[in-house]
């Protein structure tokens, strides 16, 4: 791939890793080595222990690691649109990965994802942008649980809602269950501060949908 056409993605495309991966000889047909998966709202994605490169066409995912012998789950990432994971690539991971409303999902093969991309001379460095990404995405999740239960769960809400003009349209499946494993808070606690915000008047019920004010700031819980 010549330099006019790395500029030319460039000037369309925020992360290369996608258009790269587009214009590959990655066989399409071939279920080893891509699959496009469409998942219900709190199905779990499928995977094999072989490395995966996942990206995330729409929807979100949640990053869920199990806790078999407590039985507790506990999501320590939410990946967004445009997103890729890599799963078992670098070091072996046990994380499950449930989709947050319909989600849609692309699924190469690492290994040939690797042997197709390695080639290209800027390669080390997209890949290193693309785990600084994945890196900065972890820091923001585990510094959010520093913060007080108030002010994860308004993190949370923002995070997994749609910005409109009167505020944060709170989609049916932020729940207090979904909001206790984002947050590592337990159902009641997340039922509490939602009531909270509600008091407050933070979170109004406006012609049948659930909003949470732009100006919404934190009070002690």
């Amino acid at each position: 791939m010549d330099f006019l056409v790395v500029h030319s993605l460039l000037l369309r495309e925020p992360n290369l890793l996608l258009p790269l991966l587009e214009l590959s000889n990655i066989d399409k047909e071939d279920s080893d080595c891509y699959q496009l998966k469409v998942l219900k709202s709190h199905e779990s994605l499928d995977l094999s222990d072989t490395g995966r490169v996942i990206y995330v066409v729409k929807g979100h995912l949640l990053q869920q690691v199990n806790n078999l012998k407590q039985n507790k789950q506990t999501v320590n990432a939410i990946w967004m649109e445009h997103d890729f994971i890599f799963h078992n690539v670098f070091q072996a991971t046990h994380y499950e990965y449930i989709a947050l409303g319909h989600t849609e999902v692309a699924i190469y093969d690492a290994n040939v994802v690797l042997q197709e991309l390695s080639d290209q001379a800027f390669f080390p460095d997209l890949l290193i942008d693309t785990l600084k990404h994945q890196e900065t995405l972890f820091y923001q999740y585990s510094h959010m649980l520093t913060k007080s239960v108030q002010e994860r769960v308004i993190d949370i809400i923002k995070l997994l809602s749609t910005r409109e003009k009167d505020g944060y349209h709170i989609p049916k499946t932020v729940n207090y269950l979904l909001l206790s494993k984002c947050c590592q808070i337990s159902p009641h606690t997340a039922k509490k501060a939602m009531q909270e915000l509600e008091l407050a008047n933070k979170i109004i019920y406006k012609d049948g949908k659930i909003i949470l004010d732009h100006n919404s700031d934190y009070s002690d819980s």
